[in-house]
């Protein structure tokens, strides 16, 4: 496999774990090309505008609120972007996009700082998380349907994040939920750098919790330890499989059973267990996640 084969088959198969983990944009998104040194200063002028003047719904300025808290570099970054935009007569959909892709670079940005977080903010992510498969799941919504997520993979590297952004239009309840979840994962992170929490790895009574959790739930749902077991078991295996594997699950499904397992777990196990996994999963360290994963929930 060549070296370009390897990234892009990275970047799927990272899209695959995420999504099934609830986390479908992490590590995906860079905020956009560098400005030239030209074009910075130009921007000056611009940097009047406030993107909020056009996208002034309430996700949206709880969102942007939120950016500028935990990374004030990208949101000067996102309004002078938007600045450029709105003198190029830029609608308010397209503008839209610009505050997705600067939010969904902050997944990488933040994962180091969520590894600091307390349990009531990593079930506060996993929660809204949850919240938002749950409402897909009710609509009959075609991402539940793996066979939806496989058919996606297959489209070339550079038309992926334009794919994602497309599916969430501005004023959308997706559109809403996204500003709304993104803006509890930053206020964690603002949290976790003013009041840092030291975990412990887990350890192996936390895994027999972790565990039992996922076994009092598939007792009701079986079918979700047939489809987490397929997905974990392929791991290792060529990328036709995986995909197979993917498309007999119901992504939904799983996005709501991770956070009710989540939110049966012990507080400190909670802590312990997400400081592991959270910030892999929002770096992109794919091959990890799905270890762990494996490891956690799977005996034998």
């Amino acid at each position: 496999m060549t070296a370009a084969a390897s990234k892009q088959t990275g970047v799927k198969l990272g899209l695959i774990s995420l999504a099934l983990m609830a986390a479908l944009f992490a590590g995906l998104f860079v905020f956009g090309p560098t400005r030239t040194a030209e074009k910075a200063t130009a921007a000056q002028t611009g940097q009047a505008f406030d993107i909020l003047t056009i996208l002034n719904d309430a996700p949206t300025r709880g969102a942007v609120s939120a950016l500028r808290a935990a990374n004030p570099g990208t949101y000067s970054q996102l309004q002078t972007a938007a600045a450029f935009a709105h003198a190029d007569d830029a609608d308010a959909q397209a503008l839209s996009m610009l505050v997705l892709e600067a939010l969904f670079s902050q997944f990488k940005a933040q994962a180091l700082t969520l590894r600091s977080a307390d349990s009531a903010g990593y079930q506060a992510i996993i929660s809204e998380l949850g919240a938002g498969f749950e409402q897909l799941k009710s609509n009959n919504n075609a991402w539940c349907n793996g066979a939806t997520v496989a058919v996606f993979l297959t489209k070339n590297d550079d038309d992926l994040i334009p794919s994602l952004l497309s599916e969430f239009p501005y004023q959308s309840p997706q559109y809403d939920w996204a500003m709304t979840w993104m803006s509890t994962v930053l206020n964690v992170a603002a949290e976790s750098r003013r009041a840092p929490r030291r975990h412990a790895a887990p350890t192996d009574l936390d895994e027999v919790r972790l565990q039992q959790a996922g076994l009092d739930l598939s007792a009701q749902q079986w079918s979700l330890a047939l489809q987490i077991g397929a997905f974990a078991n392929a791991e290792g295996t060529s990328y036709a499989q995986m995909q197979d594997v993917v498309g007999s699950m119901n992504v939904c499904e799983l996005g709501v059973a991770v956070a009710a397992v989540s939110g049966q777990l012990p507080r400190d196990v909670r802590a312990r267990i997400w400081a592991d996994l959270m910030p892999e999963l929002m770096y992109g360290n794919t091959p990890y996640v799905i270890w762990r994963v494996n490891d956690y929930f799977f005996i034998g």
